[in-house]
């Protein structure tokens, strides 16, 4: 077996079990925290999962040797008519060497034992969830000023929080499947920038002035970590 089969088989392993892991979370999570009878619920929660995996890898090896073998022990006899050399009686004709090619195969077992723990991590790492808020505003000729603003679900500011911009080719494309676009739309100043001490922050964008012309669809990305928003640009 190869280390990429391997890899493979062990790696399908580990996402299934995450994604059982997902799935019985889930479940446990949309559990009604009240009964028909309006008595609390017991809500549980997977906070770690210990797994051991035994992993057996077998690894063949073949080769191949070739021996010369001379059969001295069979003469073949030709009478005086058949012989190439007239003179003799009878001659006696040795058979020639044979090559003999043998074929072996070395197999090896290596088992191993693989333990880890999957981890239930709270997202964005405790802190309320941020919020993008992205509005595109028509600035010049084919120029769009995207503004944006960063906040979190407490309704806090988030400041110095670097905000990236990327123009979305592939959605685009989805969104106008029967059209061939030019794809020129990019970002004029920056495509990545931080925010102010009131957590917003501006770039311009000029898009393609065929595709715009044209009234297709163009999708533009905004993140802050992973963290994602989207916005569409359309005449």
């Amino acid at each position: 077996m190869s280390s990429v089969n391997n890899a493979l088989t062990l790696k399908q392993i580990l996402l299934g079990i995450s994604d059982s892991l997902n799935e019985a979370q889930n479940h446990l999570r949309n559990v009604k925290p009240y009964d028909e009878f309006g008595r609390p619920n017991t809500l549980y929660t997977l906070p770690y999962l210990d797994f051991n995996l035994q992993v057996e890898a077998e690894f063949e090896k073949e080769t191949s040797t070739e021996t010369q073998q001379s059969d001295a022990l069979s003469p073949v006899s030709y009478p005086y008519e058949s012989y190439p050399k007239k003179g003799y009686a009878r001659a006696i004709a040795f058979k020639p060497v044979v090559n003999t090619t043998t074929d072996t195969k070395e197999t090896n077992k290596v088992t191993s034992t693989i333990s880890g723990r999957f981890v239930a991590v709270v997202p964005n790492e405790g802190l309320p969830q941020l919020i993008i808020n992205a509005i595109p505003k028509k600035t010049g000729t084919h120029v769009y000023t995207i503004n944006v603003e960063v906040i979190n679900a407490a309704g806090e500011q988030i400041s110095d929080a670097l905000v990236e911009f990327n123009y979305n080719k592939q959605k685009t494309d989805l969104l106008n499947s029967n059209a061939t676009l030019n794809h020129t739309t990019s970002f004029l100043n920056a495509s990545e920038i931080r925010t102010d001490v009131n957590g917003k922050a501006a770039v311009q964008v000029k898009v393609d002035a065929v595709d715009f012309a044209n009234g297709h669809i163009l999708i533009l990305e905004v993140n802050v970590g992973n963290v994602i928003t989207k916005i569409s640009i359309q005449k």
